[in-house]
């Protein structure tokens, strides 16, 4: 299926949530179905990730300043492709960067660390739509077992908690761009097509009501 051929289609869009909501699944099948490239975070690079989990005080700063730099690379090269004319899907939001680094860095770490993010944000380009994925705790851990990734075997519920707290309170007051709120605990959009072809026509609708010129008013 061709993406949307309207005026007002957006050219690029944010899929985001916490950790085991389905973030890269639901990019992967609307880039599949819509013929749209996707910007992935690429999570299996970093090195120190699996002992983080192990140890979060111990490499909580060498673990979100390598997903720092990385991602802003991986910004900077999508930044210079043709937004205007493909249709584009993420599974972050580089905002992530600092939200996560709230949730696990010391006081002082996170001085240091926001001095160099302040740094790389302003050439971060920013989506046309943002749609956030919600799921209740046990759901979240459910399919994050499900999926068997051996670093995230021993995760703790907790900090999933925690995270999923941080993202519902950040989304509450987004207004960076136009947004999108899904609560993923009955619909699995690896098997259902139907849901996110209502997913795009919402996606659709909310930029062009975002892109839309109010109409003056006459007295």
């Amino acid at each position: 299926m061709k993406p949307p051929l309207v005026t007002e289609s957006p050219r690029y869009i944010v899929i985001e949530g916490p950790i085991g909501v389905g973030k890269t699944t639901l990019v992967n099948r609307m880039a599949q179905r819509f013929q749209a490239n996707t910007v992935l975070e690429i999570f299996e690079e970093n090195p120190f990730l699996a002992k983080f989990y192990e140890d979060k005080q111990a490499y909580a700063f060498q673990t979100e300043m390598f997903f720092l730099l990385s991602r802003y690379r991986q910004q900077e090269g999508f930044s210079q492709t043709d937004l205007f004319h493909t249709l584009s899907v993420s599974d972050y939001l580089f905002v992530k960067c600092r939200l996560f680094a709230s949730l696990t860095l010391s006081d002082h770490e996170l001085t240091l660390y926001d001095r160099m993010y302040s740094i790389l944000t302003s050439q971060i380009p920013q989506p046309d739509v943002v749609v956030h994925l919600t799921a209740p705790l046990e759901t979240l851990m459910s399919r994050i077992a499900r999926r068997g990734r051996s670093y995230e075997q021993n995760m703790d519920p907790e900090y999933i908690e925690r995270l999923r707290r941080l993202y519902n309170n950040f989304f509450s007051h987004y207004t960076e761009a136009p947004l999108i709120e899904v609560d993923t605990e009955d619909i699995d959009f690896s098997q259902d097509e139907q849901a996110i072809d209502d997913l795009m026509d919402q996606i659709v609708e909310r930029h062009r009501q975002a892109v839309t010129p109010v109409a003056a008013v006459e007295f």
